[in-house]
């Protein structure tokens, strides 16, 4: 298990060096797009199994077109669009309604795939659109997955006691503080390294934001699998499961960063 989880890494990590740092913006959000088209699948696996095949194509294809929107920067668009979304799907289920109480559950269930997975992570392409844009997404994932790295070995050598047990057994207050500690870590070096620019209060912040909203995604993600009675939304990436296991983190964190900066930077 350890040794599939380095691997994956090992093969994760200089793709997503090449993708970020030398990329085009248009190959960036092609690898965005094809993540999202992937972690919504799962999603829709996950929350609608059985026949549903024609809502979760339309939900696959709509979250996509909303991230597109997100891409090419018309709040006008994604205002507008969201607002198509919400009708089209109603005007959907009423001509293609069998089982009424279905309706509720199921138009629930896709817009929440379309916004969660469509509308959250294309906000790595707004950040890359910053100034200084590629070194904020190397922040941005850098920061969040050493938290995740630091509460996932923290938690598996030192957890002893549970931090929410209903949602998310395997999960430790000893993982989380780990967790906290990672991102800040990470924060610091990443600054001296890349952004020596950015005041240090600044970076504490981010840290401790990153970790908050990374494992508050998390957890997210850990109540919808054991809604689904599932333990990974997929197993795409050997040790770390499926697509939407391993951005989970990123869905909350890149909001977090990118209005943040936008803000106060």
């Amino acid at each position: 298990m350890e040794l599939k989880r380095w691997l994956t890494a090992l093969f994760l990590i200089p793709l997503l060096i090449l993708v970020v740092g030398y990329g085009s913006q248009q190959v960036f959000f092609g690898v965005l797009l094809v993540t999202i088209i992937l972690a919504t699948h799962e999603f829709y696996a996950l929350v609608l199994p059985g026949a549903h095949r024609k809502e979760k194509i339309l939900g696959i294809l709509l979250g996509s077109l909303l991230a597109y929107g997100i891409y090419g920067g018309d709040d006008h668009f994604i205002l507008g669009f969201s607002a198509f979304i919400i009708v089209f799907l109603l005007i959907f289920f009423l001509v293609n309604v069998e089982d009424l109480s279905s309706v509720v559950p199921s138009l629930g269930k896709l817009l929440i795939g379309i916004f969660y997975i469509g509308l959250l992570f294309p906000h790595l392409t707004l950040i890359r659109g910053l100034p200084l844009g590629k070194q904020w997404v190397f922040f941005t994932l850098a920061v969040t997955f050493m938290g995740d790295t630091a509460s996932y070995y923290g938690g598996s050598y030192l957890g002893r006691h549970k931090l929410y047990p209903r949602i998310s057994p395997g999960k430790t207050i000893e993982g989380s503080l780990w967790g906290f500690a990672g991102n800040i870590g990470g924060a610091l070096i990443f600054r001296e390294c890349f952004l020596d620019q950015l005041e240090i209060y600044h970076c504490l912040i981010l840290a401790v934001g990153l970790g908050i909203m990374g494992q508050v995604g998390d957890l997210c993600e850990s109540m919808i699998k054991r809604s689904a009675g599932v333990k990974d939304s997929g197993s795409l990436l050997p040790g770390h499961g499926g697509v939407l296991d391993r951005i989970d983190s990123i869905l909350f964190s890149a909001p977090f960063l990118y209005y943040y900066a936008i803000i106060f930077l």
